[in-house]
């Protein structure tokens, strides 16, 4: 059985869409309000992958990317221990410049309600299709593609290797998984955030918000957490009606 406290909202968006800003929002508020929060990011959750295999000519780098990249296993076992009443998970490092795992870091769940759940194919792990309420941040891949190209020359890669990686790699894996998730469809909260400096709340079902955070959590932290949550979003996009 669930304890009584405990929620998961996803976070969800393809690459540069603006998901670690809206969950750094989020998480911040959640937290001024007293209520525990942790953060469990799809890039933590990462395995070194033999990108040579794509030259056998079975699997693209897009395959590669989709089905080895992200251990999304485990990030379904540490999604399910919070939901569970874990007190914490130990998760292998995954050190960049060696490109290996290199030791472990704990990720303590103790005093937190809310898990969020960020980063690309979110929908793909079974705890969080099952049990998290979703926020979907649309972008387009053109603006999209801007963004990433200006975070990751930024953080030292050269602009051949980014537009390489973005196009051999993340949308084509990205695009897979909007067809096969259609995240858009099934988000609580839709977002348009193409322009970063006008964001528009295209789709906000309180209801549902209200229900699947009201799984786990107690009828007081569900009310606390609606009305936390409706906040950020307000300040985060300015509602408009489509048709």
């Amino acid at each position: 059985m669930r304890p009584v406290g405990r929620a998961a909202l996803v976070i969800d968006g393809i690459d540069g869409s603006g998901k670690s800003m809206l969950t750094a929002r989020l998480a911040a508020a959640v937290r001024a309000a007293g209520v525990g929060a942790v953060v469990l990011a799809v890039d933590d959750f990462r395995r070194p992958v033999d990108w040579q295999l794509a030259g056998s000519g079975q699997r693209t780098e897009a395959d590669l990317y989709y089905d080895d990249y992200y251990d999304l296993p485990l990030l379904d076992r540490c999604l399910n221990a919070f939901i569970t009443g874990d007190p914490f998970v130990d998760i292998p490092v995954f050190d960049a410049a060696s490109y290996r795992l290199d030791g472990q870091r704990r990720i303590s769940f103790e005093g937190a309600n809310l898990a969020l759940l960020e980063g690309v194919f979110a929908l793909r792990i079974p705890s969080a299709a099952a049990n998290a309420a979703v926020i979907y941040l649309r972008t387009s891949f053109a603006a999209a593609e801007r963004r990433v190209v200006a975070r990751d020359t930024a953080r030292g890669r050269s602009a051949d290797d980014v537009n390489h990686r973005i196009h051999a790699r993340y949308f084509p894996a990205q695009e897979r998984y909007l067809a096969a998730c259609d995240p858009v469809a099934r988000a609580d909260v839709l977002i348009d955030n193409e322009d970063w400096r006008s964001p528009s709340l295209l789709r906000n079902d309180a209801d549902a918000l209200r229900s699947k955070l009201g799984r786990s959590a107690g009828d007081d932290l569900t009310s606390l957490l609606s009305d936390v949550l409706s906040g950020v979003l307000g300040d985060f996009a300015s509602s408009r009606t489509v048709g």
